[in-house]
């Protein structure tokens, strides 16, 4: 099961270890979110950030079906925004974790339960996941030290990193947040078709774009995988057909 509220209920649940009460606030999220020590402290606030947007998506996604009382579901938003602003970055992280009483958690895995029922989210292996941000990161190295003209490295660089941030991000944004990423990129072929298409031709394209075909297998698309690309092959070389992308 994956949806918002697991998450939301998987990371509070981890906050309440007794062992995280007595250190520093960044330190114990680090350890709540699985974030390496050399990871840079803004970005551990960044995505601390992304946690607290998760009570608001998962209202939203409840209150589009009617059958379930957000009287009954909704009750612990109350709570947890009074442990949140219990987070102060000087302090002890047990200022914020020992706000977080069993009922709450109780609760959210109601609402789990509910979304899990009526909106079920794509289930994703972690391992393709992992070998996808490999993969990715490999590249994006190699185009850094690559002499593409300037628009053409943004152009790979930027979706590449939409879609490391996503797979980084999974444990808070799931795979709605990896398939955001990958409407982007797609997007971008009839937003920036140009550009697309000069990506496309470099030396890196190939690569770009078996990136992008496997994370839209990763997501079970299904036929629409296969179709999208062939179809971003066609539209982007319309008068070539080159080898299929090896997975």
């Amino acid at each position: 099961m994956s949806n918002p509220a697991q998450r939301l209920h998987k990371i509070l649940t981890r906050s309440k270890q007794k062992d995280l009460q007595h250190k520093q606030m960044l330190v114990g999220w680090r350890a709540v979110l699985s974030l390496d020590d050399d990871v840079d402290d803004l970005i551990v606030i960044s995505k601390i950030g992304k946690v607290f947007t998760l009570p608001s998506i998962i209202t939203t996604q409840i209150r589009r079906f009617p059958d379930i009382p957000e009287e009954l579901f909704l009750g612990w938003r109350k709570d947890l925004s009074s442990a949140f602003r219990g987070i102060h970055f000087n302090t002890s992280f047990g200022e914020f974790s020992t706000r977080l009483p069993d009922s709450l958690l109780t609760a959210i895995s109601f609402c789990a339960h509910e979304l899990h029922r009526c909106m079920p989210e794509k289930d994703v292996a972690r391992e393709e996941l992992k070998a996808i941000r490999e993969s990715a990161w490999a590249l994006y190295e190699e185009i850094l030290k690559s002499d593409l003209p300037p628009n053409l490295a943004r152009y790979l660089l930027d979706y590449l990193y939409l879609v490391i941030e996503a797979i980084d991000d999974f444990e808070i944004t799931g795979a709605a947040g990896l398939e955001r990423s990958l409407n982007a990129v797609v997007g971008t072929v009839a937003t920036d078709t140009t550009t697309a298409k000069q990506a496309s031709a470099s030396p890196f394209g190939e690569r770009f774009w078996g990136v992008v075909t496997k994370v839209a297998v990763l997501l079970k698309l299904g036929k629409t995988a296969l179709e999208l690309e062939e179809g971003l092959r066609k539209f982007l070389h319309p008068y070539r057909s080159p080898a299929r992308i090896q997975r």
